[in-house]
């Protein structure tokens, strides 16, 4: 958020609701990942549970252009 910026995010996303752009990907997933990723950045979520959660659904959705995390590659 910038400086002068006092919008939640959580709000700011919503206002993106009204009318997506057609995309390839999904647009839903990319939303939940965007909220857990503030998550992260609040303290709230650590980044091992972020990938933990994402991974496989990220791997389906991208396939050969997904590479995983360094918390998880090395699992």
């Amino acid at each position: 958020m910038s400086p002068g910026n006092n919008q939640d995010p959580l709000e700011a996303l919503a206002a993106l609701d009204t009318d997506p752009d057609r995309s390839e990907y999904d647009q839903e997933l990319g939303k939940q990942v965007g909220i857990d990723a503030m998550r992260v950045a609040n303290g709230e979520l650590s980044e091992r549970e972020f990938h933990e959660k994402y991974d496989k659904r990220l791997r389906e959705e991208f396939g050969d252009d997904y590479t995983p995390a360094e918390v998880i590659a090395d699992e």
